[in-house]
């Protein structure tokens, strides 16, 4: 059977008194005194006029007195017929004129009427508490003893909750500072499990309109503080983390601007990228799109902090542009879908070709199809890529990057992270070792874009990213164009 829990605070408006058929609030400054005289007697609770008054009381009529909590009808108005399997009620019952200290037992009693039998109230101040300490820097907004008081309570009542329950929180009354980080603290202790949707309940007009209980409405700078945490994560390198930080807010009015970051995410797992990005370097299809790639997310990889995949993608950077400049070379001759084979310009001279398919020994393996010389090459073993660096691409940076790769043994760094968990000690060792041989700079983080051997590589590629001149400026130009989506959405 699902479960429907109830989280609300209670404050100084949630209980009205009821005189002459008008509902009225109580003055705030005198609101726990008249909480105390109002339980020195007899009182009842009432359904809550549509009429209110603009008067507020400061002290109690002499006859019975009828006492009516409109917040909290919405609340079950909301609900309509639909049973709340337990309540959580907040509140605060310090010795102060201003406490609203009788608030939380009367919307007990108003929700015990209505049939809600499992309630449950935690008085988070009490005696002369403060909800902070000034003199504490961390205790300066809420004290972190209330916090802990907060959070205990809501995950005691969130215990057992699964996926398919459902948590209505409303923070109607009491303190905002509070409130504020009793939402989150729900939202923390649902994760994983019930659904939570946030209640709030704006004050009618003045005159006969009833207050209605709505879904909390999104504030603008809920959206502006996730811009600029994603961007703040991007500039680190963290595209996932970005969109995590953002993806709740994808049905949100207004924040269409998510999509960019779930482009990001995309790209940065290898995923089909949707048909509306036209963000230039993520759909770079021309010249050495594999290097450019490969490039920025080892870039953006350092920028994180991630050595492993930097490791393993330096090293795959040098396949990218192997495989990059095959592509320049090769046009592939298909049957269907099917690729039967490649023709090659320049074609690769007879000591590059095997003598058949099983000849692993040099890079090309002939084939025919209708009547046609065809080839297919080996550029993922490492024996072949040599050769077809030095005696069939011939491409000066090439060379240089493969020597550097090869005399300084750095696909065994990137074996060691593909076929093993690294430790600490590897990882600073491999950290040095690209910086000795120049392929990482000297920066905090490490950079990878600036470097000679890459931007070479870039340059000898030939790639033509629309507005980018100088390779080592490509991660700067996607966040560029990222930053730009983000700040001024269309």
């Amino acid at each position: 059977m699902k479960k429907t829990l109830l989280i609300m605070t209670a404050g100084g408006t949630d209980v009205q008194l009821v005189v002459g058929g008008k509902r009225h609030k109580l003055d705030g400054n005198c609101c726990g005194r008249l909480h105390d005289e109002i339980k020195s007697r007899d009182w009842s609770l009432v359904d809550a006029p549509k009429d209110r008054s603009r008067d507020f009381i400061t002290t109690l009529p002499q006859e019975a007195l009828e006492l009516c909590t409109p917040k909290l009808d919405a609340i079950l108005a909301r609900f309509g017929g639909e049973a709340l399997s337990s309540v959580l009620i907040f509140e605060t019952t310090r010795q102060d004129a201003r406490e609203p200290r009788l608030a939380g037992e009367v919307i007990e009693k108003r929700l015990r009427s209505r049939g809600v039998t499992n309630v449950a109230r935690v008085a988070f101040l009490t005696g002369e508490e403060l909800l902070e300490d000034p003199k504490d820097q961390l205790d300066a907004i809420v004290r972190r003893s209330v916090v802990a008081a907060l959070s205990r309570a809501t995950a005691e009542q969130l215990a057992g909750m699964q996926r398919g329950d459902r948590v209505f929180v409303a923070t109607t009354g009491g303190l905002a500072a509070a409130n504020e980080v009793i939402i989150e603290l729900v939202r923390l202790h649902a994760v994983g499990g019930p659904e939570v949707t946030a209640l709030e309940v704006p004050d009618g007009n003045r005159g006969q309109q009833e207050e209605r209980a709505i879904e909390e409405r999104f504030h603008p700078a809920s959206g502006y503080r996730a811009r600029w945490h994603a961007l703040s994560l991007i500039e680190k390198g963290n595209l996932l983390g970005a969109w995590g930080a953002v993806s709740h807010l994808t049905n949100e009015p207004g924040q269409e601007w998510t999509q960019v970051i779930h482009w990001l995410a995309r790209w940065a797992s290898s995923l089909p990228l949707p048909s509306a990005c036209d963000i230039p370097l993520l759909t770079y299809a021309g010249k050495g799109k594999r290097a450019v790639r490969s490039a920025l997310q080892v870039e953006l990889a350092l920028r994180a902090g991630n050595i492993p995949s930097a490791v393993h993608g330096t090293v795959a950077f040098f396949e990218s542009a192997l495989v990059d400049h095959l592509d320049q070379r090769r046009t592939p001759v298909k049957n269907g879908t099917t690729i039967k084979g490649y023709r090659f310009t320049p074609i690769p001279e007879p000591s590059l070709v095997g003598t058949g398919a099983d000849d692993k020994s040099r890079p090309f393996s002939p084939t025919e199809w209708n009547g046609e010389r065809l080839y297919k090459t080996r550029e993922y073993e490492h024996w072949n890529a040599k050769t077809l660096v030095y005696q069939y691409l011939r491409q000066q940076r090439m060379i240089e990057l493969e020597a550097v790769i090869s005399q300084h043994r750095l696909r065994d760094l990137r074996n060691d992270v593909a076929h093993n968990v690294p430790t600490e000690a590897e990882m600073d060792k491999a950290t040095q070792k690209m910086r000795t041989v120049k392929l990482w700079s000297g920066h905090n983080p490490p950079q990878f874009l600036c470097q000679d051997l890459v931007k070479n590589v870039l340059t000898e590629l030939g790639i033509a990213v629309a507005g980018v001149a100088d390779p080592a400026k490509l991660c700067e130009r996607l966040i560029s164009d990222v930053e730009q989506r983000i700040l001024n959405p269309s």
